[in-house]
């Protein structure tokens, strides 16, 4: 499980599972939708997952289209998100500092 906090309705989840032998994810989205995500390449320090379904989701409405969580080192953690909207991409990139 992943959260993500902001300051109002942007709080998100995205719990990863497994489906027989492959790694998806569903997001629980601060836009009130639910994106599954399957792998679609990983590395020792990286995953990246993409959107092949969800729920609350109608043609053309925004939600997360794509994700990478990178782990450069053990005391970071970065996610790349791509969100969709009517055929528009927007970017967002959280970093992540192990505290000391």
């Amino acid at each position: 499980m992943s959260e993500i906090h902001g300051h109002g309705p942007e709080n998100m989840i995205t719990m990863f599972h497994m489906d027989g032998d492959r790694l998806l994810m569903t997001h629980y989205c601060g836009a009130g939708n639910q994106p599954r995500m399957k792998v679609i390449s990983a590395d020792a320090k990286s995953v990246s997952f993409e959107f092949f379904d969800g729920t609350n989701i109608g043609p053309g409405d925004g939600h997360m289209q794509q994700v990478t969580f990178t782990e450069p080192d053990p005391d970071h953690h970065v996610e790349e998100w791509t969100f969709v909207d009517h055929g528009k991409e927007m970017k967002e990139v959280f970093t992540l500092a192990r505290a000391k």
